[in-house]
């Protein structure tokens, strides 16, 4: 994944998606796409890929508040409904699209009742909690698996930085340097070793996973530095059919 968003030949797109379109098949991911919505027809899709197989595969669409306004959006969950596909949706909703705040968008701020209006299972929880999306989203992927369907997960969240780059976007609404103090504390992985820690966790235990986690990182970061650049003979690959290739 570094690789690719520093445009090198080892990138899971070998350079040609950049930091907006990674593909890993291997692992599950059949691709992201940058136009708002989007993913949520492909999850859809590969749902119903599922149903068809006979797999017990489930399909899982991650997307922000924003995507719950767009027509890809209601035409997806009414089609998954309506087909009972195995696929959860999952929207992350930290109260911006872009810019704009939730109810400068929205009337109400009811994105779960999107899943009542199309017949499916809607819960709305703490994203901040790392136990309670886990057993959330446990229940949805076994509903989906058992044959009752798609569920909409609304995932109540906060965005520290901005929706593009570093910079903490404090010249964003009126209300937004207030509102990022009070979510600062809430903080996930802080709340998680918190609670891991009051489980009888070690210290020692927590530092060696951060210190992995740390290694992993530099080391990806560290062979995407030391990958080459895709080749000029590579330019065209991928556009065009090519009739000499051996369709097998």
């Amino acid at each position: 994944m570094v690789a690719e968003i520093m445009g090198k030949a080892t990138g899971c797109a070998r350079g040609r998606g950049g930091s907006m379109h990674l593909i890993a098949r291997e692992v599950g991911i059949l691709g992201t796409v940058p136009l708002v919505a989007a993913t949520i027809p492909v999850a859809v899709g590969a749902a119903m890929t599922a149903r068809l197989r006979g797999t017990d595969e489930v399909a899982v669409s991650f997307f922000g508040d924003g995507a719950t306004e767009e027509g890809h959006f209601h035409e997806s969950v009414n089609l998954a409904a309506l087909y009972k596909l195995p696929v959860v949706f999952v929207c992350e909703n930290n109260s911006y699209a872009s810019h704009m705040p939730l109810l400068e968008r929205r009337a109400k701020d009811n994105i779960t009742a999107a899943a009542e209006a199309h017949g499916i299972e809607g819960e709305q929880i703490d994203g901040n909690d790392a136990e309670a999306v886990y057993w959330a989203a446990a229940g949805a992927v076994a509903r989906a698996r058992s044959g009752h369907g798609p569920t909409l997960l609304e995932c109540r969240t906060y965005r520290w930085r901005g929706h593009v780059g570093p910079d903490p976007n404090y010249d964003v609404g009126v209300r937004r340097r207030d509102e990022l103090k009070d979510w600062i504390p809430k903080d996930p992985v802080a709340r998680c070793e918190r609670a891991l820690t009051g489980l009888g966790v070690r210290e020692s235990e927590l530092d060696k996973i951060r210190s992995d986690v740390e290694d992993e990182v530099t080391a990806s970061i560290r062979f995407a530095e030391g990958s080459p650049m895709p080749t000029v003979d590579e330019l065209h690959k991928h556009l065009f059919t090519d009739a000499t290739e051996d369709p097998s």
